[in-house]
């Protein structure tokens, strides 16, 4: 079985609508699905926002699962303007060598150095600084948290990211607070209401990024799949 853990649940819906024999559940605020993805069994993980979050939720997988492999996927910034809306990256710095000769049956990615961040580089002020400082061209909030559980256990890793904003993007940073509790992993629709009340000037921006997660969820999803169809069936 491999488990494909995603930060937050938006990332993993149109996966979950591509499984069958579905059997959904909660361990502690992590909601996971037992489900046939293909002709293989896997477990959706929503590992949560947040190093320390996704570290938990990792460590919690282990504990009621023997999974062979695990594929973090999820959203990503670009640190440099040449990577573009809806590009596939996968990790040079945390995938595990032994997946690069299945690797290089695939197409539609690049790849590139992650940086694990505890903050949204939301201007290009971040981004440079991230770029420069830990030596990235993409920036997250969970892969290396989940890359030290996974490697503790000797078993398969691999970090895919999909962009969601570009290096020029500015991101409405207290929006996209508001709007989501990282805590219960859930949207909390009438908190961010009120911060767009008070802050009428990050609504446009907001409906930007929200209209750009569908462009990247829909390539990420794809390149999960072909992921699936590629590795071991033994797994």
């Amino acid at each position: 079985m491999i488990c494909y853990a995603f930060p937050v649940a938006h990332e993993a819906e149109l996966l979950l609508r591509k499984c069958t024999q579905k059997e959904s559940f909660t361990i502690g605020r992590m909601p996971c699905t037992l489900a046939n993805l293909g002709a293989r069994q896997v477990l959706i993980a929503g590992v949560g926002m947040g190093q320390a979050r996704a570290r938990e939720n990792a460590e919690q997988v282990f504990r009621y699962f023997r999974p062979k492999a695990v594929v973090l996927a999820g959203y990503g910034g670009a640190l440099v303007s040449q990577l573009k809306l809806g590009q596939i990256l996968v990790s040079n710095n945390f995938t595990s060598e032994e997946l690069l000769p299945f690797l290089r049956l695939l197409s539609g990615f690049d790849f590139a150095a992650f940086c694990t961040a505890d903050e949204v580089a939301g201007t290009i002020a971040k981004r440079d600084w991230y770029a420069h400082s830990m030596k990235a061209q993409v920036i997250d909030m969970e892969t290396a948290a989940v890359a030290d559980v996974v490697r503790a256990r000797e078993i398969p890793f691999l970090a895919v990211r999909v962009i969601s904003d570009e290096y020029k993007t500015v991101l409405p940073s207290a929006a996209l607070a508001a709007g989501y509790d990282p805590e219960h992993n859930r949207a909390t629709p009438v908190r961010l209401l009120k911060h767009l009340a008070l802050h009428p000037k990050d609504l446009r921006p907001l409906k930007e990024f929200v209209r750009n997660l569908a462009v990247a969820r829909h390539m990420l999803t794809l390149f999960v799949e072909q992921v699936n169809n590629e590795l071991p069936r033994g797994w």
